[in-house]
């Protein structure tokens, strides 16, 4: 089979391998449709940062590893064990990519990440969505509606990303809450899709790029600022009753946009951290300690809450995902016009998804 496939910095290549051996209790699925990924592309520019360059702990695999933990397919064989499964070939799927042993501490309760031998697929081994086939484990099987289309499905790792980040800031949510995004790329503009999926009617959004903010505006952004033209903070305190936001979601990874969520929040708000900083960052906490402030971390996501995002795509509350999608590519044209174009045009794209069969 044909499969894109990580070898190193700035080294993607489209390989013929062997499909994948089927395991008992595992499930064997054609994939559709993948996305890349911001990960994928850090991983491009700068890596080896998640692939393993040796033997990984969990799945014994090691460079090069086939790419894509945002996927979709459909079954296409059940491994021995699985005869009374309500999965059955022919269905359409969605995969829960994080790995991990099942059986510490952080696995038990649902903690995705911590797990000392955790892994991704799309990176630490088993294949990934970025090829022809791929088998895991039937637990990691997300079956979605009829309705449903594989596109948006290859969508719901993304937006399970941003669902765990509000969820974080919003635990309940409440009439007149507001939030601030900081940041209009792909997570931040799932960030905005699931603000109101969870009733959030005040949402303020600052971002740099024309085309994002079109995108954001398009999205649901109550209020779309450009930092380069605008004071954010106090805007933001002018749009929220002098206050600031009850929370403000970090999606950027650049010390400017951590300072706006520092300043821009009110006093006992919240600042959710679900982007990822490629450099060192500086503040000082007495102003978190004077103002009261919560600073939480956003890693990952739940099993719970992967199948919430499901749920909330079939029933209407994530509105019209699709409108993520601003390319789709072959699986012969990933590297120039999936990673490559992300590169070149990165203001352009919200998700590339990559066809890979």
């Amino acid at each position: 089979m044909r499969a894109l496939r990580y070898h190193g910095n700035r080294d993607v290549r489209i390989d013929e391998i062997d499909e994948p051996e089927l395991r008992p209790g595992w499930v064997k699925i054609k994939n559709e449709w993948a996305g890349i990924c911001g990960s994928d592309l850090h991983e491009y520019l700068v890596g080896p940062k998640n692939a393993p360059t040796t033997t990984h702990i969990l799945t014994g695999e090691k460079l090069p590893s086939i790419l894509g933990h945002e996927f979709s397919g459909i079954v296409q064989e059940l491994g021995e064990g699985l005869e009374d499964s309500s999965l059955r070939p022919g269905q359409k799927v969605t995969v829960f990519p994080v790995l991990g042993d099942r059986s510490c501490y952080w696995c038990q309760r649902d903690i995705s990440g911590m797990c000392p031998k955790w892994g991704f697929l799309g990176y630490s081994g088993y294949g990934g969505g970025m090829a022809e086939y791929i088998c895991v484990d039937a637990r990691d099987v997300h079956p979605i509606p009829d309705s449903m289309s594989l596109e948006v499905a290859a969508l719901v790792e993304p937006l399970a990303v941003a669902w765990h980040g509000v969820k974080l800031g919003f635990p309940t949510s409440e009439v007149g809450d507001s939030a601030l995004v900081l940041g209009a790329g792909p997570i931040g503009i799932a960030v905005i899709l699931c603000l109101r999926a969870h009733g959030i009617s005040n949402i303020i959004v600052s971002e740099i790029s024309e085309l994002r903010s079109k995108q954001a505006k398009d999205a649901g952004a109550t209020h779309v600022l450009n930092p380069l033209r605008t004071d954010v903070v106090e805007e933001s305190k002018r749009l929220t009753g002098g206050l600031g936001c009850h929370v403000a979601l970090e999606c950027a990874g650049v010390q400017a946009s951590f300072d706006t969520a520092l300043y821009g929040v009110r006093g006992q708000g919240t600042i959710v951290n679900i982007g990822v900083f490629e450099k060192d960052i500086t503040f000082n906490p007495n102003i978190v300690n004077r103002r009261s402030l919560r600073y939480v971390g956003s890693n990952v996501y739940s099993r719970v809450e992967f199948q919430e995002v499901i749920e909330a795509v079939a029933d209407g509350r994530i509105e019209r995902p699709e409108r993520m999608i601003t390319g789709r590519v072959s699986l012969a044209d990933g590297v120039e016009k999936g990673f490559e174009a992300l590169i070149t045009e990165r203001e352009k794209h919200v998700k590339i998804l990559i066809k890979a069969s």
